[in-house]
């Protein structure tokens, strides 16, 4: 446990995201990965839930940060927004089976991005935007993103095409929620936002003396972005979209199966 890690949390989540970074943790050897982990409440309170180190950033890793919570009583979030990391990913499906699994959108375009020449980039991550944002339902958008999909094939670039259609669905399960909060839900980028501020801190030190003042660092500066950025105002079509959403989580086959574990 760690600072706020050790109290309980009694937060109900509609999103938990997750996400991590590499610092200088120890006076030397190699960098080390920190993970994080923070959420939006039912009433749209932004909290941060979490920071703790994990070596490689791998499965079992971000599985004993899920247990961490979960002992802590943390409920089962409705979403979870991470990148494609695939220990992250199997974790998460091992952890919230019920949940929905929405993969950073930004992380994705940069996977895409990085497989074209130079010239397209800008007219490519232009659709992909415009595709999520125009999208009038999870299904609009599956629709919108494999006709770009498509056109990447025909115009030559299958590589960028394949890595755009690879877990497609886990990049729109986000327009299942409130819609007029979309850019909230469909990337981790509040939180790469709050680590660039971190290591420009960690510039200033250069090495951490040790891992609890590379986590009071983290968890400080985490601490105010997330809290400085507000709440999240649901109206009462909001609620009512989210309170349909966890009624079907718990009629879900998996949380039956669980039920009857």
């Amino acid at each position: 446990g760690f600072a706020g890690q050790a109290l309980g949390i009694t937060h109900r989540l509609v999103c938990l995201f997750l996400d991590a970074i590499y610092l200088p943790v120890r006076p030397s050897g190699a960098k080390e990965g920190v993970l994080l982990a923070w959420g939006i409440t039912e009433e749209g309170t932004r909290v941060l839930l979490d920071v703790c180190l994990g070596m490689r950033e791998a499965e079992d890793d971000w599985l004993c940060l899920g247990r961490s919570l979960t002992r802590r009583g943390l409920p089962a979030p409705l979403l979870v927004v991470a990148d494609g990391a695939p220990g992250l990913v199997n974790a998460i499906e091992q952890l919230w089976p019920q949940a929905d699994r929405q993969r950073c959108t930004v992380h994705r375009l940069r996977n895409v991005l990085a497989k074209l020449p130079e010239r397209e980039r800008e007219r490519v991550k232009a659709a992909y935007w415009h595709a999520l944002d125009e999208a009038s339902s999870q299904q609009d958008g599956e629709r919108r993103l494999r006709r770009l999909v498509g056109e990447l094939a025909d115009q030559g670039y299958a590589s960028a095409a394949a890595c755009l259609a690879d877990d497609l669905e886990a990049l729109t399960v986000h327009l299942r929620y409130p819609l007029r909060h979309r850019r909230v839900w469909r990337s981790t980028n509040l939180l790469e936002r709050s680590l660039g501020e971190v290591k420009q801190r960690t510039k200033v030190i250069g090495r951490f003396p040790g891992e609890t003042s590379c986590l009071s660092l983290c968890w400080a500066v985490l601490d105010l972005v997330i809290a400085g950025s507000g709440r999240v105002r649901f109206d009462d079509l909001d609620r009512q979209l989210i309170e349909r959403t966890a009624a079907e989580h718990h009629r879900s086959p998996e949380h039956e199966e669980a039920l009857a574990a």
